[in-house]
């Protein structure tokens, strides 16, 4: 069975990477056109009530994916996130590589200037993770494995570790992360999962949700340390809609409760094209 790279949803933007991000979002591998056109652009924005004086949170971001080569598909991201007295943009490089018909990696580095006082992003993260395609269920089922390294400003600085899965079951994707964190200073661990699930089609529709929880575990570096431990559940409900042959919208609304810190409730919009 041929499994094209098409795009990868990110449910959750990247906006909402910290120093201990514990439910990072969902990312499909997601058949799609055997010949797309070349270049896929999406744009959109974000917004957020945040409780416990958090404020206000909103954003913008843009991906543009480069699809001339069945065997690797360059995708550039930009993401600005303004909270109270607060704005920072991130800059981002993303790809697929197909290796051989049965494993496929995926591959990033990001970079955001940074800025006096909080930082929304880190100044630099690099990922990498490999998919391999079991020969059972006619390669329909996949696992996978990764790493990710991610630096702000001074001492605090991390690594996240995940393995997971990835199934198609018909028309259906489902996907399972398990995400073990170590953060420095003080080499504080953590750990989450997430569980995402989707249907529908190619150039129709997709529809689906993603849940997740963890643990955040670090030391929050100011004029004194702060050690940070916090239980979080997260949950998303995503609409995309091809409105025509080769552009449509996302949408999506989304919860996350940090015990003892917040409680955030947001909505997602973007729009797509290809050309």
């Amino acid at each position: 069975m041929k499994l094209p790279i098409a795009l990868s949803l990110l449910l959750l933007p990247a906006a909402f990477a910290e120093q201990s991000p514990t439910t990072p979002g969902a990312t499909f591998e997601r058949p799609g056109y055997e010949s797309p056109l070349p270049v896929l652009v999406e744009v959109g924005t974000y917004h957020n009530a945040v409780s416990n004086g958090y404020g206000y949170w909103r954003g913008a971001d843009a991906t543009v994916w480069i699809r001339k080569n069945p065997r690797f598909t360059p995708v550039f991201q930009f993401n600005s996130q303004t909270r109270p007295g607060v704005t920072q943009q991130s800059f981002g490089f993303f790809s697929f590589a197909n290796w051989s018909k049965n494993f496929y990696t995926t591959q990033g580095a990001s970079y955001a200037p940074q800025r006096n006082g909080l930082s929304l992003f880190a100044s630099r993260r690099f990922d990498l993770k490999g998919f391999y395609k079991l020969p059972v269920l006619d390669r329909r089922f996949l696992v996978s494995a990764g790493v990710s390294q991610f630096n702000f400003q001074g001492p605090v600085k991390g690594q996240i570790y995940n393995v997971g899965f990835l199934y198609y079951p018909k028309k259906m994707m489902v996907e399972g992360n398990y995400y073990i964190n170590r953060n420095q200073p003080g080499n504080k661990i953590g750990n989450s999962a997430s569980l995402a699930v989707q249907y529908g089609q190619e150039g129709k529709y997709w529809v689906g949700t993603v849940v997740g929880g963890g643990k955040e575990v670090y030391t929050y570096i100011a004029q004194t340390p702060l050690e940070v431990n916090l239980d979080s559940v997260s949950t998303q409900i995503f609409f995309r809609k091809w409105l025509g042959r080769h552009y449509g919208v996302f949408m999506a609304f989304d919860q996350q409760t940090k015990f003892g810190a917040f409680t955030r409730a947001g909505v997602i919009g973007r729009v797509f094209f290809e050309f």
